[in-house]
């Protein structure tokens, strides 16, 4: 089992998602990873953000949890996705600013909320998002 942490970060009617490429199929998610042994869980926010954005931020309030379970039987792949509504606190918006632009992580980017059901978010959490 992973435990993720991850971000809600909006501007206006727009939050901030990664699309994502791997194995020939693309998903968006929101700004976030896993946790570090001996990292606290807001350290890992602020690294992950700030790794795939570039941007600074800080830790308004828990969401939300996502227990996402595999559906094809195997017992690895099991998520804890622990979602944190974020305020920006500086930095600037460049995709990958850890050195992390590759094949998994395509681009960084606001997108309006109300495209999301269509964009294939992972975990599929639209309806808690919208509701946040």
């Amino acid at each position: 089992m992973k435990l993720r942490i991850a971000a809600v970060i909006m501007q206006e009617d727009d939050i901030l998602l990664i699309e994502h490429r791997r194995r020939g199929r693309a998903y968006w998610t929101m700004p976030g990873g896993g946790l570090e042994d001996g990292e606290t869980i807001e350290e890992c926010l602020v690294r992950e953000v700030k790794e795939e954005t570039g941007l600074d931020v800080a830790i308004r309030r828990l969401l939300f949890l996502a227990d996402v379970i595999p559906q094809n039987g195997q017992s690895s792949g099991h998520v804890v996705n622990l979602v944190f509504n974020a305020a920006i606190t500086g930095g600037e918006l460049s995709p990958g600013h850890g050195g992390r632009v590759d094949e998994q992580l395509d681009r960084v980017e606001f997108v309006p909320l109300a495209t999301i059901p269509a964009l294939g978010l992972y975990p599929p959490i639209v309806e808690e998002i919208a509701e946040a």
